[in-house]
């Protein structure tokens, strides 16, 4: 059972340091409607993950091969949505004329993540590759090593995207100039990361129709 916390807690560490498409969505919702707001934010893995996890169980092995492809197009295609979601709201910062009122900014932002992730691709080759085939070998042994490394994972990544979620909206608090740069990173990061979704969706999709 160690054996498979361990791993649990490792690939936890990883999912919540790693950049990625999550980590620029909640970076951006950060400067956009600060850290108390935001934190929330930080448990829609436990709400999206269950799904994936379950379909990736029973039909892991009938998923059609330009499905993965399909996922990295419209998670490309809604990255680059959230990059200009961010500029827009980069620029009512700076210019409150420019600012409208939403009817329930944390809702709206719970939706978009949840879509986002949803159309991430990377949570599906992880669960694909990685997490559900560990959870598979341990359960075969007994359910309980299978059900360490689900809780290694989640106990470990959860707690540590909630405390850099705080640290990031600390530091934006303390400097204006901060906050207007990390904003502009963001809005780079998430167009590179789109961009480069939407290209090897496409790329992947040309090769396959053709074989």
């Amino acid at each position: 059972m160690f054996s498979f916390l361990t791993q649990g807690i490792v690939l936890g560490l990883y999912s919540a340091i790693l950049p990625g498409p999550f980590q620029a969505f909640l970076l951006s919702q950060i400067l956009k409607n600060g850290w108390k707001r935001t934190l929330p934010l930080g448990l829609i893995p436990l709400v999206t993950d269950g799904p994936i996890m379950l379909t990736l169980f029973l039909v892991l092995s009938q998923l059609p091969d330009w499905f993965t492809s399909g996922l990295r197009i419209f998670g490309g295609i809604f990255i680059l949505y959230l990059a200009w979601d961010a500029f827009r709201s980069s620029k009512q910062n700076e210019d409150p004329s420019m600012a409208k009122t939403e009817k329930s900014p944390k809702q709206s932002g719970f939706l978009k993540g949840f879509t986002m992730n949803l159309l991430n691709p990377n949570v599906y080759i992880f669960w694909g590759t990685i997490g559900v085939p560990t959870i598979l070998s341990g359960w075969e042994i007994k359910p309980s090593f299978g059900l360490a490394f689900i809780i290694g994972f989640y106990v470990t990544m959860i707690p540590i995207i909630l405390l850099w979620i705080v640290i990031f909206g600390r530091l934006g608090q303390l400097k204006p100039a901060f906050k207007t740069n990390l904003a502009r990173i963001i809005i780079l990061l998430l167009c590179v990361v789109g961009l480069s979704m939407l290209y090897n969706g496409l790329k992947d999709l040309l090769i396959m129709t053709s074989l």
